[in-house]
């Protein structure tokens, strides 16, 4: 990898190796699922975790490069590499979002079960809490933040589809119905606080309900 990638595109790897393994110690990758995703300087290549890895041993050598079609480059295609079959969305979020170079997506307890609990509503409002800081340019805490939740689907483009008409808020994120917590950012590390964040808030919706 190291041959085939920019310096920066190393060290971004390696970033997002090193928060996949954090939420992996959270609980929030369990049973392989989860996948994660940087753009990589060169235009409309993209770097994806693949399919079907424990996170709690995911290496540098478990992300594989792909283009804005999700087609793997044939340098990083072998037996048993896959690429995430949610892909789509990655890239689908970039391609919103041209100033986004990382997305992110969980699956932890808390975020799976207010997203089956609340899906009716379409969204979770967070409101007074410091810890909204937390999500970039958000500089006080008397504001409201909404996170939208859509329905799964198993064919991909529904799930984009659904989240058609909430692009235009710039919401932080997304929930799938049942299924888990979709954050992006500048960076890995902005993306990664807005997990953090966003987990946060979920401990203070539970402890309301």
């Amino acid at each position: 990898m190291s041959q085939k990638l920019s310096f920066n595109d190393q060290k971004n790897a390696q970033d997002l190796v090193h928060a996949i393994h954090f939420f992996s110690q959270k609980g929030w990758t369990p049973a392989t699922s989860s996948n994660y995703s940087i753009r990589l300087e060169a235009e409309n290549k993209f770097l994806l975790s693949r399919s079907g890895v424990d996170k709690s041993k995911f290496e540098l050598t478990d992300l594989i490069v792909i283009n804005e079609a999700g087609k793997i480059y044939p340098e990083y295609q072998g037996p048993g590499i896959k690429s995430s079959a949610e892909m789509e969305i990655h890239t689908a979020i970039y391609k919103r979002f041209p100033e986004i170079n990382c997305v992110l997506h969980t699956h932890s307890i808390l975020g799976t079960w207010l997203s089956q609990k609340l899906v009716k509503n379409w969204e979770i409002k967070f409101q007074d809490y410091e810890l909204l800081k937390g999500l970039s340019g958000t500089t006080t805490h008397l504001t409201t933040v909404i996170l939208p939740i859509v329905n799964n689907h198993q064919h991909i483009p529904d799930i984009i589809s659904e989240m058609e008409p909430h692009w235009q808020a710039n919401p932080y994120g997304f929930l799938i119905a049942g299924h888990g917590l979709y954050t992006w950012g500048k960076t890995v590390a902005e993306a990664k606080r807005h997990i953090e964040t966003f987990e946060f808030l979920f401990e203070l919706k539970k402890l309301g309900e």
